[in-house]
């Protein structure tokens, strides 16, 4: 008799991971043409899952047939990393970054690789060597940058979640632009190795989901940090900039509000760093193959073609006290709440130049700061600690709140 019943549980739990592979090959069907997947059609992402055939385990592990997403930074074995450019893909990457690791060994299926802006520089995934990347929820939008591919598989239920990376908003403007969710770590939370780099000192790994609940869930196979939700958020200070939308909501949920000032000012080093690292990131490439590059990544690479050591380190200081600044400034608030965007959500063809550096002041901001920060949709939570803002998002959750949708 327990054998049947261990027989039982056995094809009823193969049966849920079969089940979700299905689920995800009928999304990419309906969404070809989509430039979600750097790979076309189901047949790719259906063969490889039956390769990696697996005994149905006597405890599924938390992702337990979890489909996800890893964005084309990031490196898998057997697959290759094009960085959304035409200068790589040609072979295939001979490791898996940890991350991707983690989700594995937790019981997640790799659908496949995510579309994105090339090289992880900009904001709209519109991609002129793989295909611009399309917004499932809100057609006459862009679906976000850089991780626009990883946002839109989540809305398109190509997979339940995903991994994307984020310098100055990768994760947290698609996350609006898609009506998911998105975390920003502070650098380091999650190893960044075997995830090709832009900006070292500001780029993060960080989850992706379509609820905060299951990007708790994703937190902790990535770091083994369990977060609960709290019954409320009584005793909380959140301090509120740029009159959010929500923050009648968080007094509701019992916190004290308090309004608060960003420090714009932190933008001037924080983008001399991020251009000096992206040159020198790119310096073996560029500008000799710069025939190779789209004309709106030329453009930031030559701009930034000019930082010498001494206005960087200078930029590096001016961060620092900057940094210093506004944590006094923070004392006493537990939480920051902003909108995600800094403006309307970028709309289909439009002049990535022209809108990118509204749509990102808020999320470039926080990135120059180095707090982590969850995007749920157009709301966007900042703390010290990734717990502080995934305990947040989950209690509002939990209460009910809804994913705000993009401007």
């Amino acid at each position: 008799m327990e054998r049947e019943t261990a027989q039982a549980g056995s094809a009823q739990v193969m049966a849920e991971r079969e089940a979700a592979i299905a689920r995800s090959a009928e999304a990419i069907r309906l969404h070809e043409g989509h430039n979600i997947l750097i790979e076309t059609g189901s047949e790719p992402v259906i063969d490889r899952l039956a390769r990696h055939a697996v005994p149905a385990p006597a405890v599924p592990a938390e992702l337990w047939a979890w489909t996800f997403v890893a964005k084309d930074m990031i490196d898998v074995a057997g697959l290759p990393t094009t960085r959304g450019s035409a200068l790589y893909g040609g072979e295939e990457a001979l490791t898996t970054a940890p991350c991707v690791e983690l989700l594995e060994r937790a019981g997640g299926l790799l659908v496949g690789k995510a579309n994105q802006h090339e090289f992880a520089w900009g904001i709209t995934s519109e991609n002129p060597h793989w295909g611009d990347v399309r917004n499932p929820r809100h057609p006459h939008l862009s679906p976000g940058g850089s991780s626009g591919g990883t946002a839109a598989a989540l809305a398109a239920g190509i997979a339940r979640v995903g991994l994307g990376t984020d310098t100055g908003g990768s994760v947290r403007i698609p996350a609006s632009c898609c009506g998911v969710v998105g975390l920003r770590p502070r650098a380091g939370a999650v190893s960044a190795e075997g995830v090709a780099a832009l900006a070292p000192m500001f780029d993060v790994v960080g989850p992706m989901a379509t609820s905060v609940a299951d990007c708790a869930q994703v937190w902790r196979a990535l770091t083994g940090e369990a977060v609960e939700p709290p019954p409320s958020l009584s005793g909380l200070v959140v301090g509120v900039a740029e009159g959010c939308a929500q923050a009648e909501e968080f007094a509701e949920l019992g916190a004290e509000i308090r309004e608060i000032a960003l420090p714009y000012d932190i933008l001037t080093p924080y983008w001399t760093i991020v251009g000096a690292q992206a040159r020198r990131t790119h310096e073996a490439t560029y500008p000799r193959a710069a025939a190779s590059y789209s004309e709106g990544v030329r453009r930031k690479l030559d701009a930034a073609g000019g930082i010498g050591h001494r206005e960087y380190r200078r930029a590096v200081e001016e961060l620092a006290a900057v940094r210093a600044r506004f944590a006094e400034e923070m004392s006493g608030v537990d939480l920051l709440i902003t909108p995600t965007l800094g403006g309307p959500a970028p709309r289909v063809g439009c002049d990535e130049a022209a809108v990118r550096g509204e749509v990102g002041r808020f999320t470039s901001v926080v990135s120059a700061l180095g707090l982590p920060a969850l995007a749920v949709g157009d709301l966007q939570m900042v703390g010290r600690r990734e717990a502080d803002v995934l305990r947040a998002g989950l209690c509002r959750e939990a209460c009910g709140g809804e994913i705000p949708e993009p401007r």
